[in-house]
């Protein structure tokens, strides 16, 4: 029996468990436990693939359904519509999730087909001893063996490290809030909402998180704004988003292309095998995604090393792709010059036009 240890414990971890719940495989999950928060997009190919990773679980009985998405304009305290797009007009199913169910849902999917072990500890280095033996050396000085080793250790973490070598990452600046306001609330049903602001571009939209409704924000400075002392202030001071309480935070990309993301049986996985901004709200849902094709390729294909190269082959052609139009996006968002110009195309989309772009994100 093949023995896998999945460094990390986050989503990555849980999905790419989710992918081995039915073959004979000894699993073990090594990592300290991350504190959730806030909530999850979960576009078409995210949920199509969640559904697919789940054994006999109502993926419906976790997400919200978002049916509008309004792109505003924000500028002196006055909110301008741009446009409004009807997802279920064009049969494009939408959600919302929260982080913290969609983590536990899994971790039950996984718990309740599979026996996992699970270790609250850190690894520090991947030392690989002969042909098909690994070790894994923790932050107590421990040694554990393993056949094969899944890196959902993100951007930063030692499987990266092993796999690619030193890569050039870059760090940006995120903010993220959650609300409970009812009147925003209501005002915001089953709304996705994209907001153009001189420092940067807002994004909200409710979730469920234990039966009690929130409203999930997320804000992006610009170049000028990022990294800025004065950026909390500067949200502070827009009536829209004054009362949130916002948690600084950041993200990771790597500027290197990736040329593999395999290597001595070590797999990377999520954000350590691949980094792009998350302006396509693509992250995760590329994370469950990814989760699916690995279980369907674990289930029909008998070697691994096999399994690996088919993924890494079809995935990184795919993810340079994604991050590409990624970044073009955030540009675009972030844009702190010509903003009449962009508002002015942003308001002349056609559905059509918009239809045809979420379906290239969302299913090829």
């Amino acid at each position: 029996m093949k023995k896998i240890l999945i460094i990390g414990n986050s989503l990555s971890a849980w999905s790419v468990a989710s992918a081995f719940i039915n073959k004979k495989v000894n699993i073990t999950i090594i990592g300290k436990k991350n504190n959730t928060f806030g909530a999850q997009q979960l576009s078409p190919n995210g949920f199509r693939a969640l559904k697919k990773i789940i054994q006999n679980g109502d993926v419906k009985n976790i997400v919200y359904e978002i049916i509008k998405f309004q792109i505003n304009s924000y500028n002196n305290n006055e909110t301008k519509n741009l446009k409004n797009f009807y997802f279920n007009e064009f049969d494009l199913k939408y959600f919302s999730v929260s982080r913290e169910m969609l983590i536990n849902f899994l971790i039950k999917n996984v718990k309740n087909n599979i026996q996992i072990n699970e270790i609250d500890k850190s690894c520090v280095g991947i030392i690989h001893r002969e042909p098909g033996k690994l070790e894994v050396l923790t932050d107590n000085n421990e040694y554990i063996s393993a056949d094969i080793i899944i890196g959902c250790d993100g951007v930063n973490g030692i499987t990266r490290k092993y796999v690619c070598g030193t890569t050039n990452i870059v760090k940006k600046q995120v903010f993220r809030g959650i609300s409970n306001d009812k009147k925003k609330i209501l005002l915001n049903q089953k709304t996705l909402e994209l907001n153009f602001s001189i420092y940067g571009h807002f994004v909200s939209y409710p979730f469920v998180n234990n039966n009690k409704t929130y409203i999930n924000y997320v804000f992006i400075p610009n170049r000028l704004f990022q990294n800025s002392n004065e950026i909390l202030d500067k949200l502070k001071s827009i009536s829209k988003f004054s009362q949130i309480d916002w948690n600084d935070g950041h993200f990771y990309i790597y500027e290197d292309e990736i040329q593999t993301i395999h290597k001595n049986n070590v797999l990377l996985f999520g954000d350590a095998g691949f980094s792009f901004e998350p302006h396509l709200a693509q992250v995760g849902n590329n994370i469950i995604e990814d989760a699916s094709y690995l279980k369907f390729l674990v289930e029909n294909t008998n070697s691994y090393d096999e399994i690996f190269e088919n993924f890494s082959r079809n995935t990184c052609e795919k993810k340079r792709k994604l991050k590409s139009i990624s970044n073009i996006v955030g540009i675009t968002f972030g844009i702190s010059t010509l903003t009449k110009l962009r508002n002015s195309l942003v308001s002349n989309f056609s559905d059509q036009l918009m239809s045809n772009f979420f379906k290239k994100i969302w299913y090829d």
